[in-house]
């Protein structure tokens, strides 16, 4: 597939995202909405095609409401027909839309997981929004939103709704070792300071941390933070080169502490899923999605502290999710991006924010999310508001996600450091080459 060319999804080595909250989407098929007067006006109808994956529940609801809304809202001007498409596996949706892509059948607006979205782009399979955009709109979505939708400088999607990795810790081990968290986000711990408290922890039956949710994607979005803290990242700025950044010398120290982690088993690389929440951990690097369960455990106490930093680094924290877009196939693309916008606004954004318990996207739809203002959930709030970092954008990202995240499982169980880095580093250069260079 070369750039420029409208062509077939790389899914085939795609890592879903299938364990975060925040990446499922979905709902029942909604028709409803004004079908117009008799006459002139029903002519003047847009009907507009809309696929999410689908879900169940609050975020289901959300949905089918929001649709009913803008089409009561656009009645007469614009019908909007939503159709969930059922995941009966991981790759469901994706092949759905590739089948589309291939018969150019895909509906008006489409949804895509946050990382794919330079993929969509360079493939064709959506268009730039930018015009339909005023700045001010732009600058209300939080920063990790325009990263994640921006590719080659123009933005080909809004994010529904965001996510974020925090440290959660056990408030009665930290009491016990009179360890007491930052509540202020200049303050967050370093990986040294993170280490001291494994250390301290980590004692008989508990471990120091739970930070394994699985050895797929959970690989690339915790753990690339941590190559972006120590001053790199796992491919350059343009997504072009991961040779001399994923195995530079920093992204060699980053891999090496994570792999000290392990050789002292401050953490099990095979954790029971509910390790923390029994009491068998003393903090988890886990995400608001996490939080819902936490009520099954009633002897669990909790609290969130920040992502831990490098000592000499910026901090940072793990962000991305859903997005949605206007499909190159619209024959009305102007209607199928207010589409867009009406399921992105600030009212969106902070109801789809309570339904899935997941950050809001915009800026603005935490003025009507009170619980974010204190503790334990502004932690979520700052980190998602300024200093969240997306995914690499980049259309080669199912290759670079995979073998990173094998890489990084390897280190983990002892493999070399740089070997393995190495060759993500190598068969991301050659995937690039090989189908995004002109």
């Amino acid at each position: 597939m070369k750039e420029g060319k409208k062509g077939l999804l790389m899914v085939t080595s795609l890592l879903t995202l299938s364990l975060l909250a925040g990446c499922s989407t979905g709902g029942q098929t909604n028709s409803s909405g004004s079908t117009g007067e008799k006459g002139q006006a029903a002519q003047k109808e847009v009907e507009i095609s809309y696929w999410r994956p689908q879900a169940s529940g609050p975020e289901d609801d959300f949905y089918v409401r929001r649709v009913d809304e803008f089409n009561k809202a656009n009645q007469g001007k614009i019908k909007l027909k939503m159709e969930p498409i059922t995941r009966g596996n991981s790759f469901a949706y994706e092949d759905k839309i590739n089948a589309a892509v291939a018969s150019h059948t895909l509906p008006d607006v489409v949804s895509m997981d946050g990382p794919n979205v330079a993929n969509y782009a360079a493939s064709q399979i959506i268009i730039p929004l930018d015009e339909y955009y005023a700045k001010d709109d732009l600058n209300d979505f939080v920063p990790s939103i325009i990263q994640q939708g921006t590719y080659k400088d123009k933005f080909y999607a809004a994010g529904l709704a965001e996510s974020s990795v925090v440290l959660f810790y056990n408030k009665k081990i930290m009491k016990h070792y009179g360890i007491e968290p930052p509540t202020n986000i200049k303050d967050a711990w370093t990986w040294d300071q993170w280490y001291d408290v494994m250390k301290k922890t980590a004692q008989k039956d508990v471990f120091g941390t739970n930070m394994i949710n699985d050895k797929g994607e959970w690989m690339t979005y915790a753990f690339e933070q941590m190559w972006i803290s120590a001053g790199t990242d796992i491919v350059n700025k343009e997504g072009t080169k991961a040779q001399g950044w994923v195995n530079s010398d920093k992204g060699v120290a980053a891999a090496s502490f994570l792999q000290k982690l392990a050789k002292e088993k401050l953490f099990n690389i095979d954790p029971k899923p509910t390790e923390f929440e029994e009491g068998k951990a003393a903090t988890k690097l886990g995400g608001p999605w996490n939080i819902p369960g936490f009520k099954n455990y009633s002897d669990l106490e909790w609290g969130i502290t920040y992502f831990p930093k490098k000592a000499d680094g910026s901090l940072t924290s793990p962000s991305g999710s859903w997005a949605i877009g206007v499909s190159t196939d619209s024959k009305h693309p102007k209607e199928a991006a207010e589409v867009v916008k009406w399921m992105t606004n600030k009212d969106s954004s902070a109801q789809l924010a309570k339904a899935i318990s997941m950050p809001a996207s915009r800026k603005s739809a935490y003025d009507t999310l009170p619980e974010y203002n204190d503790l334990p959930l502004r932690v979520i709030k700052e980190q998602v508001t300024t200093v969240s970092h997306a995914r690499p954008v980049t259309p080669a990202y199912p290759v670079l996600t995979q073998k990173f995240a094998e890489a990084l499982t390897d280190i983990m169980m002892g493999a070399d450091v740089k070997k393995s880095l190495d060759n993500v580093a190598t068969s991301y250069d050659d995937e690039y080459k090989r189908n995004f260079n002109n």
